[in-house]
């Protein structure tokens, strides 16, 4: 997706909200998620998102695109990329989760919005509320800042 003001604060939006799935994430041998990827066994690497998924979001609302890459070269750390999907409220997300030892970073592939508005912000306070509609009430959540 070509980068623009509202894509950065959307994948910002995203970041905040996927920051203690990625914390479970991060819990699975890097090694673990290479072999997977290797070997296309992306059910284990669905299994491994529902659960680090489960505590924070309702069922169907963000989950594993069934998709994903490494970067593994001698000349630096080792890095996984993971798709991802959102939907709740009329928002469809579809963006990557890239980790690696220095951290994570989102990278929103696309999205779309039912009934969008013609207001760019609308549609970015849209995808912040969906995030939070999706939450499942009084779930762990980690600090942001």
């Amino acid at each position: 997706m070509r980068s623009t003001q509202y894509s950065q604060t959307r994948e910002s939006i995203i970041a905040a909200h996927m920051s203690e799935v990625i914390r479970d994430l991060r819990l699975v041998d890097v090694a673990d998620y290479i072999a997977f990827i290797r070997y296309e066994l992306f059910a284990n690497i669905a299994d491994i998102v529902n659960s680090a998924t489960e505590l924070h979001y309702f069922p169907q609302t963000l989950q594993f695109g069934h998709g994903g890459e490494y970067e593994l070269d001698w000349d630096r750390h080792p890095r996984i990329i993971l798709d991802m999907e959102f939907r709740n409220m009329g928002v469809y997300a579809y963006f990557r989760v890239l980790i690696d030892a220095e951290g994570s970073q989102i990278d929103l592939n696309h999205i779309t919005f039912d009934q969008a508005s013609k207001s760019p912000t609308h549609n970015t306070e849209r995808l912040a509320l969906a995030f939070e509609d999706a939450r499942i009430p009084g779930s762990p959540r980690q600090a942001t800042g």
